[in-house]
């Protein structure tokens, strides 16, 4: 009994296997209808398709030249501050090598006299 409990078999409690019934013939089925009607239906339903897709193209164009515009306005703009900027950098180096200038002649002229008081102050 106690080896009958533990052995596995196929019969599960509360499943009924599925019953054939010979009354209903085997029909196949088909996945493109052969009935006027339903060709008639999917024409006009991808003439909706088509009409929306061409819809979505027409958006798809527009949208695209107004980025377009928009990234060549942009170019503009970063072409504009460029140059201004290079502008400004070189009036910065050219400020710069003034100073620069300024501070070799200032050192020129007074390299001397602080030789000059170094060799006093001894």
């Amino acid at each position: 009994m106690a080896e009958q409990r533990n052995m596995w078999n196929w019969e599960v409690s509360g499943f009924q296997p599925r019953t054939l019934e010979a009354e209903q013939p085997l029909v196949r089925r088909y996945s493109i209808s052969t009935t006027r009607e339903n060709s008639e239906f999917s024409k006009q339903a991808l003439a909706s398709k088509v009409h929306r897709l061409k819809d979505k193209i027409k958006l798809a164009k527009e949208d695209c030249l107004e980025l377009r515009q928009e990234a060549s306005d942009l170019q503009e703009y970063s072409n504009a501050k460029l140059d201004r900027v290079t502008r400004y950098f070189g009036a910065l180096a050219e400020k710069t090598r003034k100073l620069d200038q300024a501070a070799l002649e200032t050192e020129a002229r007074i390299s001397p006299l602080i030789n000059e008081k170094k060799k006093i102050v001894q």
